[in-house]
């Protein structure tokens, strides 16, 4: 007979995959946002790419600290993000770089340094006493599941 879980606790197995699948998401943000570094509007450079890395860096582990509520929760989509971007920052043995130099070269800092900043400062205020993520979203999300009610036996008084 499988163990019994306390209400509310989420099954190992089911956390392990949402470590994995908030890491990812951190992993596909990264490569999304480094990728937009050089964006241009016209020939203007647009800097889209930094506000996507501090948005995604509040958004996926606040929403993963509110799903879960675990406090290890908000490291696995930073840490997807801080891994992938700073690999796609590196070159290649041949000098090939996807984060630009020269013109670009603000965009490409601030991109790996407010993304950066943004990950370790939510780590740090998720993880803290009354985390404002886990009881925002799970009130939210109370409301959408049906309230349970009576002893669960099926039988009757």
């Amino acid at each position: 007979m499988p163990r019994q879980l306390a209400a509310g606790r989420i099954h190992p197995a089911l956390l392990a995959l949402g470590y994995l699948v908030f890491a990812l998401a951190g992993m596909l943000t990264a490569a999304i946002e480094v990728l937009l570094v050089p964006s241009r509007l016209g020939v203007t450079l647009v800097p889209i790419a930094p506000v996507l890395a501090v948005l995604s860096n509040i958004a996926l582990p606040a929403i993963s600290r509110g799903l879960t509520d675990s406090r290890l929760s908000v490291a696995p989509p930073v840490v997807g993000w801080i891994v992938t971007a700073l690999l796609l920052a590196s070159s290649t043995p041949e000098g090939d770089v996807l984060l630009p130099a020269g013109g670009e070269s603000y965009i490409s800092y601030s991109l790996l340094a407010l993304g950066l900043l943004t990950g370790v400062v939510m780590v740090l205020i998720s993880n803290g006493p009354m985390a404002w993520t886990g009881s925002w979203l799970r009130t939210r999300w109370a409301r959408l599941l049906p309230a349970r009610s009576g002893s669960d036996s099926g039988g009757a008084r």
